[in-house]
């Protein structure tokens, strides 16, 4: 029987090496193992693959900087600056300002044309229900607001002629308020602001442009991309502000959830062709933007989309915009909410001055002044839901809410192109008519109606 010894061979070079000693008595056979090649030619073998990836990734590397040095890394004279862009605020990525540059280059500023084309968006008029009983022509308003401006009904005749529920339009409708032409009666309407009375104003070139740029096939989707954005889900047509749910009620729950959801998401529910799944007991979703701006150091919003400052330049915080920012210091940033047919906001007031401009599809308006605060029956303060109606305006307890039946209110439906004025305290109940993109600022607060409020508990 063979006697092997294994030693370990000094000073090898290729790792583990070993001698097989074979002792029989006078001769010794000294061989090297197989083992000790095979590990050279592995080596030798990684060496290669180790050499072509260190190259590889040293021309990925180099192909890598070239494109960001061509498409990232741009200098201040070569990116483009759109001609609503703002030094200090809103979307400065390269992406951004490409985008901006391939739709302005489409779509240059030619007034008339944007005119035709945001008066192709607007499918019907509307007309004055009781145009004979007002003192004014909403369409021809005085300088100064008339008395007892705007004229309000009653909300059993203003809900009986056109059930909430009901988004099929009406030729005639309980309007009250005045509209403005842009270029013709921006004084006007300047004066109605100064007054703290609501108003719409039309056509301004800076809405409509931006209302044209929306409106083409693919431009939200390209604006907003897969990033996710707050949404609001309620199993049907009715949302409901809450928040401080710690101070609700016994028996209380939240009316909607709050979710976080992609543009193209969001439109693959809202968007129906089948009015058979657009009743008022099925579910709805509510899409919302914000951008903060200058608001809280542009931290109001985790998902905060700047670029909303550069597509609202009508809505930027400066001194020329002062139709819309009364006092663009005290501005809340700009807030969108994208709506689909039927979706309705219940009524409320909120504790600033507010303009609201509709971008796309309508939206119905019903308002009332302050001073109807106490008949509209409002959840109280340090409610979940305080400063809304707790009324359904859908289907109206009158037994319950016996005072609601003696609520004065005006409506008006907003159109692509229009900008709606509401001063500090005015309520207002809003239909999604259609799917639509609605977007709003606020600047300040006004104290004219402060009484009203005041008087009612709030």
């Amino acid at each position: 029987m063979n006697n092997f010894v294994y030693k370990r061979a000094p000073n090898s070079s290729i790792g583990r090496q070993y001698t097989d000693i074979q002792t029989n008595g006078s001769n010794k056979l000294i061989r090297t193992r197989r083992k000790g090649n095979r590990l050279k030619k592995v080596k030798f073998r990684r060496g290669i693959v180790d050499t072509l990836l260190c190259l590889f990734f040293a021309m990925s590397l180099t192909t890598l900087l070239v494109l960001l040095d061509n498409y990232l890394t741009i200098t201040p004279t070569e990116r483009y600056n759109h001609s609503d862009s703002m030094p200090d605020i809103g979307d400065k990525s390269e992406y951004y300002a490409q985008l901006r540059k391939v739709y302005d280059e489409q779509l240059p500023i030619n007034t008339e044309r944007m005119r035709r084309f945001v008066s192709s968006l607007r499918k019907r008029e509307y007309h004055p229900i009781m145009k004979d009983e007002m003192t004014y022509d909403i369409h021809n308003c005085p300088f100064d607001p008339p008395a007892n401006y705007p004229f309000a009904w009653n909300v059993v005749q203003v809900l009986d002629n056109w059930p909430p529920d009901d988004t099929t339009p009406r030729s005639h409708i309980y309007q009250g308020l005045c509209v403005f032409d842009f270029e013709t009666e921006r004084h006007k309407a300047m004066n109605y602001r100064k007054a703290e009375v609501p108003y719409i104003v039309r056509d301004d070139p800076r809405v409509m442009r931006t209302t044209e740029r929306w409106n083409q096939p693919d431009y939200m989707d390209e604006l907003l991309r897969s990033s996710k954005h707050r949404t609001e889900y309620s199993p049907n047509n009715h949302f409901m502000y809450w928040a401080n749910s710690k101070s609700a009620p016994g028996g209380w729950k939240p009316p909607t959830k709050m979710l976080q959801m992609k543009y193209q998401e969001w439109l693959s529910h809202a968007n129906f062709t089948d009015e058979s799944k657009l009743g008022p007991d099925m579910e709805h979703w509510y899409y919302r933007l914000v951008g903060c701006g200058y608001y809280r150091d542009g931290k109001c919003d985790k998902q905060s989309s700047e670029f909303l400052f550069d597509e609202l330049g009508f809505f930027q915080p400066k001194t020329d915009n002062d139709l819309y920012l009364v006092n663009p210091k005290k501005q809340q940033g700009i807030h969108c909410r994208f709506g689909m047919k039927g979706v309705i906001a219940e009524n409320h007031f909120d504790g600033s001055r507010n303009m609201v401009a509709l971008l796309g599809g309508e939206r119905r308006y019903i308002l009332a002044h302050p001073d109807q605060c106490e008949n509209l029956e409002l959840y109280h303060k340090g409610h979940p839901s305080a400063r809304h109606s707790a009324v359904d305006w859908s289907d109206p307890d009158w037994e319950k809410y016996p005072l609601f039946r003696d609520a004065e209110v005006n409506e008006v439906v907003l159109q692509p192109g229009d900008v709606l004025y509401l001063p500090t305290y005015w309520f207002h109940y809003i239909i999604s008519l259609d799917l639509n993109f609605q977007c709003n600022t606020r600047s300040g607060v006004s104290k004219e109606y402060e009484s009203e409020i005041v008087q009612c508990g709030f």
